[in-house]
C-alpha cells in the first residue's frame, strides 16, 4: 500500500506534512500506518478517501489481506 498512497499523494500534490496535519497525527504515526506497522482507525481512511480521491476504499485498505 505505499506506493499506492505515495503515488495518490504526488496525484494530488499532497505533502507527507500535509497529510499528516489533516489526519492530525504525527509525521512518525503516518510513516507506520504508510508502511503498513500500524492501522488505519475508520476516521482516517475516511479523511483519505475524500483527500486523495480514493473511489473504492474497501479494495483500496484491505484488498492486500
Amino acid at each position: 500500500m505505499p506506493n499506492k498512497i505515495n503515488a495518490l499523494m504526488n496525484a494530488q500534490n499532497i505533502t507527507f506534512n500535509e497529510l499528516s496535519e489533516k489526519l492530525s497525527i504525527s509525521k512518525q504515526t503516518l510513516t507506520r500506518k504508510i508502511s503498513g506497522t500500524m492501522d488505519w482507525t475508520y476516521s482516517e481512511i475516511m479523511i483519505l478517501t475524500e483527500l486523495l480521491h480514493i473511489e473504492n476504499p474497501e479494495s483500496f485498505f484491505f484488498d492486500s489481506y
